[in-house]
């Protein structure tokens, strides 16, 4: 993951959504967990992960995520500063 991260959070929606990647390269969207889904470039490679209800979204709502993706997301989800059930 050493490539540049943008990240999007909608207060609103309470959507965060994380790109590893560029944004018009995602092939098919798939749910790996509760409010969890992956986008998916067209070599099966994560580019970005959407999270619907951060702030209920619990650590083990990341289970279906890379270790690598996982922990990328979470130092990007720390540096958004939004309190979330169980993240931190």
């Amino acid at each position: 993951m050493d490539a540049l991260i943008k990240t999007y959070y909608v207060p609103e929606l309470d959507t965060l959504d994380v790109w590893f990647g560029d944004v018009g390269t995602v092939v098919e969207s798939v749910e790996v967990g509760d409010g969890i889904i992956s986008k998916l470039g067209k070599n099966g490679e994560v580019i970005g992960v959407e999270i619907v209800g951060l702030s209920k979204t619990r650590r083990e709502d990341l289970a279906g995520l890379a270790s690598d993706v996982r922990n990328t997301l979470l130092e990007a989800i720390k540096k958004q500063n939004v309190a979330t059930a169980g993240l931190s």
